[in-house]
């Protein structure tokens, strides 16, 4: 019997997962359609190791995402009685219950010298939370809040003792964070293409040659940095508590320092940040619908490591969504971008709302692409579901994650969502260059289709999630680019 079977919805391609995730290599990288089935077999792995007394954490991209993930979990549970405490990662911002209106520095809870730090005893939570499993986090918050308790610090202590972790990826990526999750065996992280491009810390150069002034105060006169941050904070000198919060945070992130504009960021390389983690742990999968190019990932991740790397065919791949692509002259690129172009797409755009005679949303690579093919239309730019033709934007507040009526079935891609690149991705691509031993074209050329297609890819799944959805790629770049890969 395979740990598979304990998801009641199972499917083949669930299968084929599940013996990926069971290899004997270290490190496992997947690319793997959206809406296959990942995350329902990566937290039935977990479950399975954590009752053979193996811990385990999956981190994820969103709030939205941990709440799903654990609405998966809730079901896969469901009528099993199993000893085992599954949390989720507390963040500041929604377990702090005082709302306090100031920015939550680091050392602000000791520093605010808030009356709920009193009370640490969590027994009482621990055996609530290990005979179920909340899908929504304001059910922890609530529970933990229970006898003016602080819920950020009684999930933080009882974090060590959990046997299933559900966490953001600053929880994976942040040394301190990590830290308090206690010695794992397992690590799955989901939506691994985030990875790329991540820095550890940003901020103001002047705060931070500031900061580290009165760090040299601090420590001659006998004081930790985290202790005189809170004397000063209490003492109602919050500028500098401030700035030397914002120092301490930039001398413990790890990365590699890079200036900017009046700014100091932390690039913090995939690869370092892999090597970092897979030290102490018995396996890390990294799992992505949007791991592409394939091989540029594998060398991001996993170079000079002993590691597995599969691929799932289809990068759309699912059985409720079909993918059109375009005979066109049309494209969004650049160069081409004109009023004719804008009114030929506004033009396919009202042929295909006449012949399908469904409502469609159409996603734009910009806002000016967008307020453009809208103005041919006789319509607006809009981030909400409304109307019979929603014109919006890539990476927008729709593609996100609003919820879509499920009458809305056909999408329509206008042009290809390549990203501008800016000057801190360029100060990252550099950094890259070095790291890696690839020139920065070939790594900027890797960045761009593969921030394209993760766009791509998340405004597609935005229909053919429950009924039969269409997707139309109407870009004169798309068959060139994409071939049979969808």
């Amino acid at each position: 019997m395979s740990y598979v079977d304990m998801i009641p919805w199972k499917t083949k391609e669930m299968e084929k997962i599940a013996k990926i995730f069971l290899t004997d290599k270290k490190l496992i990288l997947l690319r793997a359609p959206a809406g296959i089935g990942k995350t329902s077999v990566a937290v039935t792995y977990l479950i399975s190791m954590a009752i053979m007394g193996k811990r385990g954490a999956i981190f994820l991209r969103t709030r939205k995402e941990v709440e799903h993930t654990l609405a998966i979990i809730k079901r896969i549970i469901s009528g099993k009685k199993l000893d085992l405490l599954i949390l989720p990662t507390p963040s500041k911002h929604d377990f702090c219950v005082e709302k306090p209106g100031v920015p939550l520095i680091k050392y602000w809870c000791p520093a605010s010298e808030c009356d709920r730090l009193k009370r640490r005893k969590y027994s009482d939570v621990e055996k609530v939370l290990r005979s179920q499993v909340f899908s929504e986090l304001n059910s922890y918050v609530r529970l933990m809040a229970m006898g003016m308790r602080c819920p950020y610090h009684i999930c933080l202590e009882l974090l060590k003792k959990a046997d299933i972790i559900i966490g953001t990826h600053p929880y994976f990526i942040h040394e301190d964070l990590f830290e308090r999750l206690g010695k794992l065996a397992i690590i799955v992280v989901d939506e691994a293409h985030n990875l790329v491009g991540i820095t550890t810390f940003e901020g103001d150069a002047k705060n931070i040659e500031e900061g580290k002034i009165i760090a040299e105060e601090a420590m001659e006169k006998g004081h930790a940095i985290h202790k005189y941050v809170v004397r000063l904070w209490r003492s109602g000198d919050i500028d500098r508590a401030t700035i030397l919060a914002e120092y301490d945070a930039y001398r413990t992130e790890k990365g590699v320092e890079v200036r900017m504009n009046g700014k100091i960021i932390k690039v913090y390389p995939p690869i370092e940040l892999v090597k970092d983690r897979i030290e102490n742990v018995s396996k890390i999968i990294l799992m992505s619908s949007t791991l592409y190019p394939s091989k540029f990932y594998e060398k991001l991740f996993a170079e000079g490591i002993n590691h597995r790397l599969e691929v799932i065919p289809g990068l759309f791949k699912s059985p409720k969504r079909r993918i059109v692509i375009m005979d066109t002259e049309l494209s969004t690129a650049v160069s081409m971008r004109s009023q004719e172009i804008y009114a030929g797409y506004a033009s396919e755009i009202k042929r295909l709302h006449r012949k399908l005679g469904e409502k469609i949303i159409v996603f734009c690579p910009s806002y000016e692409v967008a307020k453009n093919i809208a103005k041919h239309l006789g319509k607006e730019v809009k981030d909400k579901p409304e109307g019979e033709i929603i014109i919006t934007v890539y990476r927008g507040r729709i593609a996100e994650g609003v919820e879509l009526p499920e009458d809305y079935k056909v999408a329509i891609m206008a042009g290809l969502p390549f990203p501008k690149i800016s000057a801190k991705d360029e100060k990252i691509i550099e950094v890259y260059s070095k790291i890696y031993r690839i020139d920065k074209q070939s790594i900027r050329q890797a960045f761009l289709m593969s921030s394209m297609v993760s766009a791509l890819i998340q405004a597609a799944g935005r229909v053919g999630r429950r009924e039969q959805g269409l997707v139309i790629i109407i870009d004169s770049r798309a068959k060139s680019i994409f071939g049979g890969a969808l």
